[in-house]
């Protein structure tokens, strides 16, 4: 999946995305840029864009594409019971981590787990509160990272080695989550 920039529409005001035949409205001032997660392959999406009385349409070229051989490395990991991935804590509960430590990020078929060695710092099965999805900023690492939150009050931003790892995980976990309780993982701001 390839992040797109809308370099020619100036920002500020009120933007809509258009998603699945459904509006998801954003205030203030936004970002012309769009990093694609897993949900978004195959759809074309369309951002209205409406600043001082003006409206300018903008739309993907065409569907979003899957990343080369991003179903194969999945049909790989799906194998095994669980699958770990090396990441690091951009932020916890929205502030910023100070420590850069390696941490493993475990996705089996029943829970999440997030651990530094022996110190686990969140694990739980997947349940309808728990929110995982790409995080969707023009940050430099954001195609390499996801927002995870395992229960209320605790939240992640992860980043991962490789945007493919990202998205990997991302499908694993959406995957197990429905296969174990019938739970669709989705971000605070995805209508599923």
């Amino acid at each position: 999946m390839v992040p797109h920039s809308f370099p020619s529409v100036q920002f500020s005001g009120t933007v809509y995305h258009l998603k699945i035949a459904k509006m998801k409205l954003f205030q203030g001032p936004i970002k012309l840029f769009m990093l694609p997660e897993p949900f978004d392959v195959g759809r074309v999406l369309q951002v209205d864009v409406v600043s001082n009385g003006q409206k300018v349409i903008v739309t993907t070229s065409g569907p979003i594409e899957p990343a080369a051989r991003l179903a194969t490395h999945v049909e790989n990991l799906l194998r095994k019971s669980s699958s770990e991935f090396s990441v690091v804590i951009s932020q916890m509960n929205g502030q910023d981590h100070p420590s850069h430590s390696v941490h493993v990020f475990n996705v089996g078929k029943m829970r999440l787990k997030l651990c530094r060695g022996w110190i686990t710092k969140a694990r739980e099965i997947y349940s309808a509160t728990m929110q995982l999805c790409g995080v969707r900023t023009n940050a430099n690492t954001a195609a390499r990272s996801l927002f995870w939150q395992p229960r209320k009050g605790l939240s992640f931003i992860l980043t991962f080695e490789s945007e493919r790892d990202r998205n990997a995980a991302i499908m694993l976990a959406r995957k197990y989550a429905y296969d174990c309780n019938a739970v669709i993982l989705a971000g605070p701001e995805d209508q599923v």
